[in-house]
């Protein structure tokens, strides 16, 4: 027999933890002026949106998995990193589109460093604080579940 809340609380450590080294690679490449930046910035807001719709017992399917507007959108109201996670969905472009030339030939722009270094902090800000509304510790082992399960609610 499964034990879906263990499994749950291991998702959502597993993503914050994962999430925590999105964000240290973004950083990391941002003060070297990779464009790939941009792409780690957004694979950390994946993890932590699905850490969260984990918690709100939404399954993000595979065709979804880079809305990250669509899925904020299926989140409850009350849930409190809602609106914080929505501002930062402009990073979604970058999970797919950015990473090709077009067809014209050009390569896709980077964001301007500056919103791209505010939305990092902006990133770790919500990791921090999802952390501790679950109980994670980001130090502990991978097999470490967080301590609860429940959505954070305003």
């Amino acid at each position: 027999m499964r034990d879906e809340s263990r499994i749950d609380r291991l998702t959502i450590a597993g993503c914050l933890r994962l999430a925590q080294t999105c964000i240290v690679d973004a950083h990391i490449l941002r003060e070297h002026g990779s464009r790939n930046a941009s792409y780690m910035a957004e694979q950390a807001l994946e993890q932590i949106v699905k850490a969260l719709a984990t918690s709100e017992g939404i399954h993000i399917q595979r065709n979804d998995a880079h809305q990250l507007d669509k899925v904020l959108r299926s989140f409850s109201d009350d849930n409190s990193e809602k609106e914080a996670l929505t501002k930062l969905v402009w990073l979604e472009a970058y999970a797919t589109t950015f990473r090709y030339v077009q067809p014209s030939g050009r390569i896709p722009v980077a964001p301007d460093d500056k919103r791209l270094e505010q939305g990092i902090r902006d990133l770790n800000a919500a990791l921090a604080r999802l952390c501790a509304h679950f109980g994670v510790d980001l130090e502990a082992e991978p097999t470490e579940p967080a301590r609860i399960s429940q959505p954070p609610r305003k």
